[in-house]
């Protein structure tokens, strides 16, 4: 644990100065400009640092889905019960 604690607190908020991550500040403005309507995101599409496009063809797969959905449904119960 101390070493996960490290990287937690050390490590990954440096990731925002790469390519691969955004601020807190910027994603909740992404999402802010989504919900709000500024960037036109379309129900099933995928936004990345604000650019729409459209998520991978196995999200779309209805028995994928559903066994996502039962999977979720199993693990909730193990909680709730």
């Amino acid at each position: 644990m101390p070493l996960a604690r490290f990287a937690m607190r050390r490590v990954l908020p440096l990731m925002v100065v790469t390519p691969f991550a955004t601020s807190r500040g910027v994603a909740g403005s992404h999402l802010a400009d989504v919900v709000l309507g500024a960037t036109e995101a379309p129900t099933g599409s995928y936004v990345d640092r604000g650019r729409v496009s459209r998520s991978s063809q196995e999200s779309y797969d209805p028995r994928r889905e559903k066994e996502l959905w039962d999977a979720a449904e199993r693990l909730i119960a193990a909680f709730v019960s």
